[in-house]
């Protein structure tokens, strides 16, 4: 299987989440009056354990998830399982959408439909609740639009095609980091795929710029926007135009739409 878990975890009614919830909750906000703001994530995330584990609860932390594709494998960390409720433990001053994505991600991940952010850094206790709203089965169904994607080179070409092969194992809405990993691994992994070019002006080398390179004279950059792709690629079209490349093959995860575009030589001599 490409997703291993270390444990299964049931499905977790509102009723049980309620049960779960208050307790946690009840603890966190004790540990912090009694401790504070300041101490290291796994410092909060040990004293929830062990409280929670006297009140009678199975708990786990740090409980790995692995996504393997090929020879290419990635583990995670899930934070605190208790009677099989994931919980991710922050120490920062707010959460925001990185924060969220992260434990989305990792709720699709194990395949649970509730997954609960705690933060322990803020003046008080934060808490946000999110749902993974998908079903296993769809997101393994992506939309692939590639009308603006023209393969230079065979390169270009194994590179959809491990892409698809990721999509497959996967699935979509995973983060975009995890896709992307694998994808320079297959090419090399970092030694071989990540090339810093020189980014020229009309007289000068300005100095240099980190790309990854699936092909001697073409890159990859993979992106996980689900607005602004226009304005986007015009900035991407600005790196594009100053660097000393055949071609850059964009992809962009839009949730279940996997989009396509090459920026090539035409487009560059158009500029000039």
């Amino acid at each position: 299987m490409p997703i291993h878990h270390a444990i299964s975890l049931p499905a977790i009614t509102d009723a049980e989440f309620a049960r779960i919830d208050k307790a946690v909750m009840d603890h966190a906000y004790d540990i912090q009056n009694r401790m504070g703001r300041l101490f290291d994530e796994r410092i909060y995330e040990n004293e929830l354990a062990d409280r929670l584990r006297a009140d009678g609860f199975e708990v786990h932390t740090q409980v790995p998830v692995h996504a393997v594709h090929s020879s290419f494998a990635k583990t995670y960390y899930l934070d605190l399982i208790v009677n099989g409720m994931v919980y991710e433990l922050k120490v920062v001053e707010s959460l925001h959408h990185s924060h969220k994505a992260q434990a989305l991600h990792y709720a699709m991940l194990q395949g649970v439909r509730l997954v609960k952010l705690l933060n322990f850094g803020a003046g008080s206790i934060q808490g946000d609740l999110l749902k993974n709203q998908l079903d296993e089965p769809d997101r393994h169904h992506p939309v692939l639009r590639n009308s603006g994607w023209r393969p230079v080179s065979s390169s270009c070409e194994r590179l959809i095609d491990h892409l698809r092969a990721l999509l497959n194992d996967w699935g979509t809405h995973l983060s975009g980091s995890l896709y992307n990993e694998a994808l320079i691994h297959h090419f090399g992994g970092e030694s071989q795929c990540l090339k810093r070019v020189d980014v020229c002006s009309a007289s000068s080398v300005l100095g240099s710029h980190l790309v990854q390179m699936h092909a001697p004279d073409a890159a990859f950059h993979l992106t996980t926007l689900s607005d602004g792709q226009t304005s986007y690629q015009r900035q991407l079209q600005h790196v594009f135009e100053r660097i000393p490349l055949q071609a850059m093959q964009w992809i962009n995860l839009n949730h279940a739409r996997v989009e396509i575009t090459t920026l090539s030589i035409p487009e560059k001599q158009a500029v000039e």
